[in-house]
């Protein structure tokens, strides 16, 4: 009787063990080979992106070292850094960073580390990228390059503004676009000597209040769009300048529908109700104030931005006066990005994960040698501060 008690009881234990959520306080190292971290990788990248309002889209060069907490029935929080590579799309465009191209040596490539806190939940279908930081630089120009390109600095200032203007100006003359743009950011700025100067500029753009028929002399004058349905694009200007005639200007602009604009049009095909009133065609001429309050009704799935920054350092022996580097935790100096016991919107019956300070430690499954571009590993091989912590 006792042995049969004794086996109920074990039974009971067993099944009570087995159907109960178990939470996994502790943090593990995980492979940066397994196919689900590699995926939550890739996830993570495309969701810094597509967070990112300023600069360029990111690619994915190594996977350098990853953990993972568990959450939950069937929760993981991701714990990742990545070496990243600057690309020549402009994160405006929004596309996919597989598909855009990583600039060519002779170009001076943009390098750094991503951290990255994301929590996914495949049962539920839940992809949540909490916090990240980025640490980005420029590589060094070799020395006594003569004729390579270099980035232009404060010195060649008035010539670069003079390639914007000119350039902006042509795409008007060009493109009659419905309104006038107006410069929003110089992205990047390069010069090269050849029997004169040649100049590559390149630089976003917003919609303006004044139609394009407004004369030049008087569009700086133009206001930006305060709409989330003004367009935006991204520029790119090329101006020769020889050493006595006028120079050659060259500009080729993409520009961007709103993103508001493409909600707007799924909603009117799902056929619900907005509160902004426009025409199929969507022209956007812009010439009337608007409120756009937008009361959706729609059952969208519940969004909370990332908590991200990207910081910027000279190229590789130049003066550093910022204090961010890629050791600083992406969780933040001891501080959870979510509190505790707050109900997950996505997942009934749970709380949303608190994100950790970022670990410190390397996982020991994540291989130091990368494969790929040699001129990239190079540059990350170089550069004692993205090397991986001891």
């Amino acid at each position: 009787m006792k042995t049969c008690v004794l086996l109920l009881l074990l039974a009971l234990g067993c099944v009570t063990i087995n159907g109960a959520p178990v939470e996994h306080g502790g943090m593990e190292p995980a492979s940066c080979e397994d196919a689900s971290t590699k995926a939550a990788a890739e996830l993570a990248l495309t969701k810094i992106n597509q967070d990112r309002k300023e600069g360029y889209i990111f690619s994915l060069h190594h996977l350098s070292n990853a953990h993972i907490n568990r959450h939950g029935e069937n929760g993981e929080v991701f714990y990742l850094t990545l070496d990243v590579v600057e690309t020549n799309c402009s994160v405006l465009s929004k596309r996919d960073w597989k598909s855009c191209d990583i600039r060519p040596m002779e170009n001076i490539k943009v390098y750094g580390q991503c951290k990255a806190a994301i929590f996914i939940n495949k049962v539920h279908r839940v992809e949540r990228l909490y916090k990240y930081s980025c640490v980005i630089r420029p590589g060094m120009v070799m020395e006594f390059c003569g004729g390579c390109p270099y980035l232009a600095d404060n010195n060649e200032e008035a010539e670069i503004q003079k390639t914007v203007t000119h350039s902006l100006e042509k795409f008007h003359n060009q493109s009659r676009p419905a309104n006038r743009f107006t410069v929003l950011k110089i992205s990047r700025a390069t010069a090269q000597v050849v029997a004169g100067t040649n100049y590559d500029v390149e630089y976003t753009i917003q919609e303006t209040t004044c139609p394009h028929t407004t004369e030049a002399v008087t569009a700086e004058n133009c206001p930006p769009m305060d709409c989330e349905f003004a367009h935006k694009g991204f520029c790119k200007a090329t101006r020769y300048q020889p050493l006595f005639d006028e120079g050659q200007v060259n500009v080729d602009c993409e520009i961007y529908e709103p993103e508001a604009s493409e909600r707007e049009k799924q909603l009117h095909l799902l056929g619900v109700e907005t509160e902004h009133t426009h025409d199929d065609a969507h022209s956007h001429s812009h010439l009337h104030e608007h409120e756009h309050s937008h009361g959706h009704r729609l059952g969208a799935t519940p969004h909370k931005d990332p908590e991200g920054i990207v910081t910027v350092l000279p190229a590789l022996g130049q003066p550093v006066t910022l204090p961010s580097f890629p050791d600083v935790p992406a969780g933040g100096p001891g501080v959870a990005v979510t509190l505790p016991l707050k109900p997950d919107p996505q997942i009934p019956g749970e709380m949303e994960p608190t994100i950790k300070p970022f670990p410190s430690s390397v996982s020991s499954q994540c291989p130091t040698k990368v494969g790929g571009d040699q001129d990239v590993v190079k540059l990350f091989a170089n550069d004692p501060i993205f090397k991986p912590a001891a």
